[in-house]
């Protein structure tokens, strides 16, 4: 019988899903969106294979339930920013790019989108996709008068330029292109 490291089996189970995704975020991330097979994830996390079928019934799933904390987690990081953003349009355009530009650069989000493309229908999921509307809402919020296009557009830029944003030389770099071309939209 597996050792209970919680005061309770469903606290287990809880604590033991948290570090099947942790996992299998950081071997996608350490591998350029390269989605891992649960057998890698089972290795890193340190569980026996078929217990990870408990929290992920497969790559597709694993992916799907990614995308969708990642989603909530960047929600509500842009929610805390928008209470913070000036309200004088330019200003609140470039505190999306920074914003944005700080997920794709720093975080998780690039490679998770590299990953999401080999599995286009973990994207298309309706779980992910309601998670996704969120964002579009937020972002409406954020950037009052800017087109869906513009903001696709601009999110395009942003996740391309965190590509070349290697340095922080580069990132300032892609940072001020950034804001040039936030400063057209909002024009």
């Amino acid at each position: 019988m597996p050792k209970i490291t919680e005061d309770t089996v469903a606290e287990h189970r809880a604590v033991q899903h948290r570090a099947v995704l942790d996992a299998a975020e950081r071997l996608i991330v350490e591998n350029h969106g390269k989605v891992p097979t649960l057998a890698e994830v089972a290795a890193a996390v340190g569980l026996a294979r078929p217990s990870v079928y408990r929290y992920a019934k497969s790559q597709h799933d694993l992916l799907v339930q990614l995308l969708i904390a990642a989603t909530d987690e960047w929600n509500a990081e842009l929610e805390a920013k928008i209470k913070n953003a000036p309200p004088e349009p330019h200003q609140r355009i470039r505190a999306y790019v920074d914003a944005t530009l700080d997920l794709f650069a720093h975080g998780g989000h690039g490679p998770l989108m590299a990953a999401a493309k080999n599995f286009p229908e973990a994207f298309a999921d309706d779980n992910v996709q309601r998670s996704h509307a969120g964002f579009r809402t937020i972002v409406a919020d954020f950037c009052p008068g800017v087109s869906a296009v513009d903001i696709a557009l601009l999110n395009s830029a942003i996740a391309r330029a965190a590509e070349f944003a290697a340095t922080p030389e580069a990132f300032k770099a892609a940072r001020e292109t950034l804001y040039a071309m936030a400063d057209v939209v909002v024009d």
